[in-house]
């Protein structure tokens, strides 16, 4: 049972029927064709084309026993790739082994942040980065994928410490661009977008694969300056633990604390996605140590970093895929390749590639996007176009960086200036704000006041600065002040200092406050935070409802 729990791919494999096997066995063969190119694809854009095949071997295995999903496909994507070239490849200074051991010893540092997640329960942490971030995140990384990718399609190489300088500089050399590698990349390109809209069970990218390297062969590219991937290793990746000094833990750790963010956000959302078209649901925290645990293996394999692949997912499901099983007969065909097939990739040209990656990128993009953040709220797509423009401008870090931080001055400011209402009463007897009633009329001598958020130190002076503001505009004098307490889920000890003191000023004013709706918890908070003796007092400010609140009769002394 102890197994069962912490593996479930083990309890899959128990329960398996016999009538899953073809049509797994026919996805798996679909899907480890399509991550051959994509996987040597995202290991070239990472600076380290064999480490997208390393780690979409055994890190698939892993997954396939320790993940909570049947259908989720895990492998190197876009996102970790381009981490790996933006923000670990610097710390390298061109050095390839160097690169190597970096780019291993940050899967490893993702792995483990993930399994301690998972561990500690905290698959919470997903919904850290808001969907304006993500989007801008999403946005801003296809264009780093682009500029990094499209000197490659053209057919030269240009330097630029951020992406915005990498576009400078390509426009800059247009003229000296290789019209074959154009011709191959742009191919590509436009083959996986057709099989993507018109055949979407056709694996574009190994069409694209295959097609440029038979046009090489066929037509001799090669002496016409395009640039082959060339000779590969060949065989399996050795098992090594990456050593890495205490500098290059510092410099990565927060790399991969990135990096674990967004593969843990990345496969919640697929996962649950996946999860809701076939019925199925997925644990969160197991989630956790399933991708924790792939990323681990990948970097003690020398592969990159892992995340979810919707893409890949996608792929597999349209080919009938049933259960894991699928993924370890792919990564049994990637294992093929490595051992054997290594010479049939010598002529694959760099473009075709390129044009593979930035397929992928177009497919991180959905315009739409913008419009929906735009049409819910304006400073939702401001935030998603800060961080697109940090990433490009930046870095991938420093754009994350900045979209997060300009939520949480969002939010802040929404907790610090929250919207309130000054209620009236409805013929049934309910309190409802006027803007969204028109038939809700305020009572003369009677302030029924609802303010919606925590009362606490940012908000609770400004708390008391509406009340007295109202107070002194309201039409008739005001004898008495009810507070709807129903959107008021917390209050802190300098909140209730601040209700001493109110009251005080407003009974000196012939003024009564009470209180209506609290809940039980705030209502305990108040009582301890104001020092109130048992009866002392209680009825005559805390009542159950804002009508109680508001119909009871002052009492001669109304003192908190």
């Amino acid at each position: 049972m102890s197994i069962l729990r912490w593996m479930p791919g083990v309890a899959t494999l128990r329960s398996y029927e016999a009538s899953f096997l073809p049509r797994d066995l026919a996805a798996g063969l679909t899907l480890g064709a399509v991550m051959v190119p994509v996987g040597l694809a995202y290991g070239e854009l990472a600076g380290l084309p064999m480490a997208g095949l390393y780690g979409s071997i055994l890190p698939l295995l892993a997954y396939a026993l320790f993940g909570s999903s049947r259908h989720l496909v895990v492998g190197p994507d876009t996102a970790m790739a381009a981490i790996v070239a933006v923000a670990v490849a610097p710390l390298a200074l061109g050095d390839p082994v160097r690169l190597a051991l970096l780019a291993t010893g940050l899967g490893v540092l993702v792995g483990l942040i993930c399994l301690l997640a998972g561990l500690l329960r905290l698959g919470f942490v997903a919904n850290f980065l808001s969907k304006p971030v993500i989007a801008g995140f999403m946005h801003g990384l296809a264009l780093v994928i682009v500029g990094a990718q499209i000197p490659k399609v053209l057919g030269f190489k240009v330097e630029g410490e951020t992406t915005f300088d990498q576009f400078v500089a390509t426009a800059r050399r247009l003229g000296d661009t290789n019209f074959a590698s154009l011709a191959i990349g742009a191919s590509c390109f436009a083959v996986i977008l057709i099989c993507r809209r018109l055949a979407p069970r056709v694996p574009g990218a190994v069409i694209a694969l295959a097609g440029s390297t038979l046009a090489v062969v066929l037509l001799g590219l090669e002496r016409h300056g395009v640039t082959l991937i060339g000779r590969i290793p060949t065989g399996l990746p050795d098992l090594s633990l990456p050593l890495l000094s205490l500098a290059d833990f510092d410099a990565l750790l927060p790399v991969a604390l990135v990096a674990a963010l967004l593969s843990i956000s990345d496969t919640m959302i697929t996962a649950r996605a996946f999860g809701a078209r076939h019925g199925t649901r997925v644990d969160a925290d197991q989630e956790l140590l399933g991708i924790g645990t792939a990323n681990l293996v990948s970097g003690l394999t020398q592969g990159l970093p892992i995340s979810a692949s919707d893409t890949r997912t996608a792929v597999a499901e349209a080919a009938g895929s049933r259960t894991q099983v699928t993924m370890v007969v792919a990564a049994a065909i990637v294992a093929g390749v490595t051992l054997w097939m290594g010479d049939l990739l010598y002529y694959l040209p760099t473009a075709a590639l390129g044009g593979i990656l930035i397929a992928s990128a177009w497919g991180l993009c959905d315009l739409g996007e913008f419009s929906r953040l735009w049409r819910f709220r304006g400073s939702d797509l401001a935030a998603a176009l800060l961080t697109m423009a940090g990433v490009v401008v930046l870095g991938v870090m420093e754009g994350i960086l900045i979209g997060v931080v300009f939520s949480l001055v969002l939010l802040l400011r929404a907790l610090a200036f929250p919207a309130d209402a000054a209620l009236g009463r409805t013929p049934d007897g309910g309190w409802h704000d006027p803007a969204h009633r028109t038939d809700a009329v305020s009572v003369p001598g009677l302030l029924v006041y609802r303010f919606s958020a925590p009362l606490f130190f940012a908000n609770c002076e400004l708390f008391r600065e509406r009340i007295e503001a109202r107070v002194a505009a309201a039409p008739h004098p005001v004898r008495r002040v009810v507070i709807d307490g129903a959107a008021i889920h917390d209050v802190d000890l300098m909140a209730c200092d601040l209700l001493v003191d109110l009251e005080r000023e407003l009974r000196a004013k012939g003024i009564k406050l009470a209180f209506g709706n609290l809940r039980d918890r705030v209502r305990r908070d108040i009582e301890r935070g104001l020092r109130l003796a048992a009866g002392d007092g209680e009825g005559d400010i805390v009542y159950p409802t804002v009508a109680a609140a508001a119909s009871s009769p002052p009492p001669a002394t109304a003192a908190l």
